[in-house]
């Protein structure tokens, strides 16, 4: 058994501010009602440190996760433990692609493990809850970030 949350989301931004948005860990407070804190310097083996809110109205708790592949300008991914394990185990991935001249921005989050059918009783909900603010929250702020870019200046 496992969960797997998935979303596929076409954008007007462009990949590059796409990607600004989704490495640009120091901001995500400003943004991110899911992870709203983070640190990570996008090396493979190395932590990404988050404050994840699990439902609205949470307080944050820490998570710790490992960068496991890095394509830059279009794909990162991180998985927990280090060393995954039978009991529990999680891959998350953001890919930014162009189709079609548009941008699209994909996120992907699965676990896996023995302790999953208990999770899902009691996570799915705010997971899902949060994935679903997060990659919205990212499309919405790569918007806003483009448009501000391309207004030409106020007279």
């Amino acid at each position: 058994m496992s969960i797997i949350i998935e979303h596929r989301i076409t954008t007007s931004a462009s990949p590059e501010t796409v990607w600004q948005v989704v490495t640009d860990f120091d901001r995500y407070s400003q943004w991110n009602p899911f992870v709203v804190g983070c640190e990570c310097d996008l090396q493979v083996g190395n932590p990404i440190i988050m404050q994840v809110v699990l439902g609205e109205g949470k307080s944050p708790r820490e998570q710790t996760e490992y960068v496991s592949a890095v394509g830059p300008g279009m794909h990162f991914a991180y998985t927990s433990p280090k060393n995954p394990g039978v009991l529990l185990r999680s891959y998350r991935s953001h890919d930014v692609e162009v189709e079609n001249g548009s941008t699209v921005y994909r996120s992907r989050f699965e676990l896996h493990g023995w302790l999953v059918p208990l999770l899902k009783l009691v996570m799915q909900k705010p997971l899902q809850w949060g994935f679903d603010q997060m990659s919205q929250g990212i499309v919405d702020r790569a918007e806003l970030l483009q448009r501000e870019q391309t207004q030409s200046p106020a007279e």
